[in-house]
């Protein structure tokens, strides 16, 4: 394990190190803002919604629950539970913007991005790749911003894309029965 550790700060410090500039600190700092919370996600959902010829109400049933799942299991299960701390200048981090509370593994941003990109893709397959996309440009700031590990970004992506497809199901499930 502490091999894995020593490469995920490896990694970290490659793409964190990664070149700095006015824009790219910009750019980076509003994918992160409008992943915070899942901004982004339910204002795609809304339109979404708004487009659909159906106005059905279920429709938001699995955005729902697989926001409100990601975040509880982040932020009350999963991070307490490893604790581990986020990355540091001390540790040679690039730190751009305000530091971040609490812990970093996983990350919160990825798990909801990828999350609700599953779902999205799900109920839009033809924007599937724009859905996708985001997620991963949204997770890869966290990295630049020096706010999460690599290993932090890609297990929050495995279990949000894990919660979106089981909310998929849930919700398909309940509005069937």
């Amino acid at each position: 394990m502490d091999r894995v550790l020593a490469f995920d700060q490896w990694l970290f410090l490659f793409l964190n190190h990664l070149p700095h500039t006015g824009l790219s600190n910009l750019l980076a700092l509003t994918l992160s803002g409008v992943g915070t919370a899942g901004i982004i996600w339910f204002i795609m959902t809304a339109i979404l919604f708004l487009k659909e010829q159906k106005k059905d109400h279920r429709f938001f049933l699995p955005f729902v629950l697989s926001g409100g799942t990601s975040w509880a299991v982040v932020e009350l299960v999963l991070k307490p539970l490893f604790g581990r701390i986020r990355p540091t200048e001390l540790m040679g981090a690039i730190i751009v913007g305000s530091g971040s509370d609490g812990f970093s593994f996983p990350s919160g941003h990825a798990t909801i991005a990828f999350a609700m990109a599953t779902v999205l893709a799900h109920k839009e397959p033809k924007w599937r790749w724009v859905f996708i996309s985001l997620a991963v440009l949204i997770s890869l700031s966290r990295i630049y911003l020096g706010k999460h590990y690599p290993l932090d970004v890609i297990m929050g992506g495995l279990i949000g894309t894990a919660i979106g497809f089981l909310s998929r199901i849930v919700t398909q499930k309940h509005v069937q029965a």
